[in-house]
C-alpha cells in the first residue's frame, strides 16, 4: 500500500504527489506508470521495479475515491448484520476480516438492517449472516439490484429466489452428531432447549424429533422447551422477550441468554428428568447452566448441557462448556473467499461446507450402563 506524501516546492509550498511526477522522475509515459501501479497491462519487469521504487520513495498514493470510479471497485465488502453483540457474529466478521486483508480489501457492518440503505453504500459485493435473512432481501430490496451476494447458511430448508453461493454449517446433521455423542455417553433422555415452539422448521429441531421419537414417542413435548410466545403461549414471563421479527427492516435481536434462565425455571417445574440438555446455541446454554445453577442443580453431575457454536466467550464462565464447533471464523473466511472468486469473474461452487465437531468441555458426563 502506498502511503500519503507532499511533493515539496521551492517556496515551501506542497502538493499532492501525482502519476505524472512518478513519470517524470522515472522518464516514462504517464499510462507505463498507470499500468505498472495497477498491475495491468504489460510493463517490463525491470522497468516496473523502477517506477514502484520511484513511488514507495516519492510516498505516492492514489485517491481511493478516483481509483474507485476509474476501476469501478471501491475494495469494500458489506457485512449486513444484525447482532453485533453475539460472539458469534464477531468470530464471524473476524474470519472475514483475516481473508480481506491479504486481498487489500476492508469489511463494512452495517447492523441496522434497513434493507433499502444496500444501494446507498459504495461496496463491491455483501455477505448476509443467515438464509432467512438472505431471503429476505432477495425478495425485497435486492430484488432488482445486481449486487453480488453470498449467504451464511445453517441447513434450514429456504429456496432463494435466485441462485446465491452459500457457505454453510450444517446444524440438521450437526444435531444429530451431538445427540450422538450424548447418547454414546449414555443419555437417554434429552432435552431441548429452543427459542422457537415444537412445531418450527429449524433444522436443529427437525434433527431433534427425528432422533429421539423412538425414545420419547409422545412424551416428546416434555423435553422440548421452547422458550418464545408460541411455545408458552399462557406464560407471561415469556412476554418480558422481544422476538426476532422478520421484515424488510430487521432490526431485534432475541435474548438467547435470558431465555435460556428462564428455561431452567421451567425445567425445574416440569420435574424434567433429563440427564442431559441440548441448547440452540452458546449463549442459551451458559443462560441455562447460570438458570440451574441458581436453583441448586448441579452441573454435570444432576445434568449435562451441550450447546452450539463453540465461540470462545464460553471458556470464560466457571465451567468450560461442551459444545458443537461450527467453526464460525472459518466460515467468515470463506465467505469472504467465495464473494471475492465471484467479483473476479471465477467460476464458483454454489454450496461451500463447514466441517463440525463436538469440541468437549467440562459440562457433560458419563452415564454408566
Amino acid at each position: 500500500m502506498w502511503k500519503r506524501a507532499e511533493k515539496q516546492c521551492g517556496r515551501g509550498e506542497c502538493s499532492m504527489v501525482t502519476r505524472k511526477d512518478i513519470a517524470q522522475r522515472a522518464g516514462v509515459s504517464v499510462s507505463v506508470v498507470s499500468r505498472a501501479l495497477n498491475n495491468s497491462g504489460y510493463v517490463e519487469e525491470e522497468k516496473k521495479r523502477k517506477i514502484l521504487m520511484i513511488a514507495e520513495q516519492m510516498g505516492y498514493h492514489p485517491n481511493p475515491v478516483a481509483m474507485s470510479l476509474m476501476t469501478q471497485r471501491t475494495k469494500q465488502i458489506l457485512f449486513y448484520c444484525r447482532e453485533l453483540e453475539n460472539a458469534f457474529n464477531i468470530e464471524v466478521y473476524e474470519g472475514m476480516l483475516e481473508v480481506a486483508k491479504k486481498h487489500d480489501y476492508m469489511v463494512v457492518v452495517h447492523g441496522k438492517l434497513d434493507f433499502k440503505s444496500v444501494r446507498s453504500i459504495m461496496v463491491d459485493g455483501l455477505i448476509l449472516p443467515s438464509e432467512k435473512i438472505t431471503d429476505v432481501y432477495l425478495k425485497g430490496a435486492g430484488k432488482n439490484y445486481n449486487l453480488p451476494v453470498v449467504s451464511a447458511s445453517y441447513g434450514d430448508s429456504i429456496s432463494f429466489v435466485k441462485s446465491v453461493p452459500i457457505v454453510e454449517c450444517d446444524l440438521w446433521e450437526g444435531t444429530r452428531m451431538v445427540l450422538q455423542y450424548l447418547w454414546d455417553r449414555g443419555h437417554r433422555k434429552i432435552a431441548m432447549i429452543m427459542p422457537y415452539e415444537l412445531e418450527n422448521a429449524n433444522a436443529r429441531t427437525c434433527a431433534y424429533k427425528e432422533f429421539m421419537q423412538y425414545e420419547l414417542r409422545e412424551k416428546m413435548r416434555e423435553y422440548y422447551f421452547g422458550i418464545s410466545k408460541r411455545g408458552l403461549i399462557n406464560d407471561e414471563r415469556v412476554m418480558n422477550f422481544m422476538e426476532e421479527k422478520i421484515q424488510d427492516n430487521i432490526t431485534i435481536p432475541e435474548d438467547f441468554f435470558g431465555k435460556g434462565m428462564l428455561a431452567a425455571e421451567i425445567f425445574r417445574e416440569r420435574k424434567c428428568d433429563a440427564t442431559a440438555a441440548l441448547c440452540f446455541n452458546d449463549d442459551m446454554a451458559l443462560g441455562f447452566y447460570r438458570g440451574l445453577k441458581k436453583l441448586g442443580y448441579g452441573i454435570p453431575e444432576d445434568v449435562s448441557i451441550v450447546g452450539i457454536d463453540g465461540i470462545y466467550a464460553r471458556k470464560y464462565a466457571d465451567l468450560f462448556l461442551t459444545s458443537l464447533k461450527l467453526n464460525p471464523r472459518m466460515q467468515g473466511a470463506r465467505c469472504m473467499e467465495v464473494l471475492l472468486d465471484v467479483l473476479q469473474g471465477k467460476k464458483v461452487k454454489y454450496v461451500t461446507r463447514i466441517p463440525l465437531c463436538v469440541e468437549e468441555g467440562e459440562s457433560v458426563r458419563t452415564i454408566e450402563r
